[in-house]
């Protein structure tokens, strides 16, 4: 009941449809909005009278919720086992007055991805086209601890698509455009977005613990729900079947997740690590494993109850960095939680 009651209030919370996009006013400085291009995204455009029915077979959320109110979902495709292959965002687009679905992803596995919906298509009628070559992803990021409540618009006719991040509510705006020129001439007179980097991207991510992509959800080798999937709204436990769902849903309503993904804060930048590194406590015991970095900021899978105290992770050259790890504060409260 909690997770049906979230997924409405979720969905109520995005009922305005407006001919713009509210960003923030601010002028280019470090309190300014900041706008990064995701070369590590692709796009996948499904099309076609069957894309929902397809769809919600594969997909972790309930795909039928995708509308003009609700413009994007977070989801996974998951393997038979359970386990997490792909990490997806799902836009809705009206395409020659048919409902499509555009699906972002690392755009690494696009060619694994393009073939396992092919595969499942069977006599669906879907049709399956890879479009990152034509358009770009990028965020729109509010600056760090500000609102995304209020500020600046953004003309929305010229761009492809345009949607809040449906993971975190504070990560900003998800926005697809065939350039940045094409984005930033929709800044209205008078307001400002400045242009960065996907590392600068990357390190927000890692300051809030959100994973993404194959490095931090390594293909066939990890879990839903260790991955904070019900945390980052990308479930529904009341949709029907899907692939891999019977062992999630078992664990959700029998089990305690003990393992999630944690954002680790390094006190200086580290250099030589690598995915699976493991992270101990004081008296030497592994706590984790250290999936990914950007700056000071990381993302390791941690035994939630054994990070009290110092931890760290040693390099290639055995060098030991020092790294702090906490529940950020998006997570449920203790008494919010129940099973969670």
């Amino acid at each position: 009941m909690k997770i049906l009651l979230k997924t409405l209030q979720h969905i109520s919370s995005r009922l305005h449809v407006s001919h713009s996009i509210i960003v923030c006013r601010r002028n280019i400085s470090s309190s300014s909005w900041t706008l990064h291009a995701l070369k590590s995204r692709g796009l996948i455009q499904l099309s076609g009278t069957d894309v929902n029915p397809f769809l919600q077979g594969l997909v972790t959320n309930d795909v039928t919720v995708l509308g003009p109110e609700c413009t994007s979902l977070h989801a996974m495709l998951l393997n038979v086992q359970g386990r997490v292959m792909y990490d997806l965002l799902l836009y809705h687009k009206v395409l020659e007055d048919n409902p499509s679905v555009i699906v972002e992803h690392d755009r690494r596995i696009t060619t694994d991805l393009i073939k396992t919906l092919k595969r499942y298509k069977i006599r669906k009628k879907v049709n399956i086209s890879d479009i990152s070559d034509d358009l770009q992803v990028f965020s729109a990021l509010p600056p760090v601890d500000e609102s995304c409540e209020t500020g600046l618009s953004l003309e929305h006719k010229s761009l492809y698509l345009s949607s809040e991040d449906p993971r975190i509510s504070t990560f900003g705006r998800r926005i697809v455009a065939p350039s940045e020129d094409n984005v930033m001439k929709c800044v209205h007179q008078g307001s400002e977005l400045a242009s960065s980097t996907e590392e600068e991207y990357h390190e927000r991510r890692y300051m809030l613990g959100l994973s993404e992509g194959i490095i931090d959800l390594p293909p066939g080798n990890c879990f839903p729900l260790e991955s904070n999937l019900v945390y980052l709204n990308g479930v529904c436990f009341h949709k029907g079947c899907y692939i891999g769902q019977e062992l999630t849903a078992r664990t959700f309503h029998t089990g305690v997740t003990r393992k999630r993904l944690m954002p680790l804060k390094f006190e200086i930048v580290p250099t030589g690590m690598s995915a699976g590194d493991n992270i101990v406590n004081e008296k030497g015991k592994s706590v984790g494993k250290f999936r990914n970095s950007a700056g000071k900021h990381g993302l390791g899978l941690l035994r939630v109850a054994e990070i009290k105290g110092t931890i760290s992770v040693t390099n290639k050259d055995g060098q030991i960095y020092n790294v702090q790890a906490m529940p950020p504060e998006w997570w449920p409260k203790e008494e919010d939680k129940g099973h969670l």
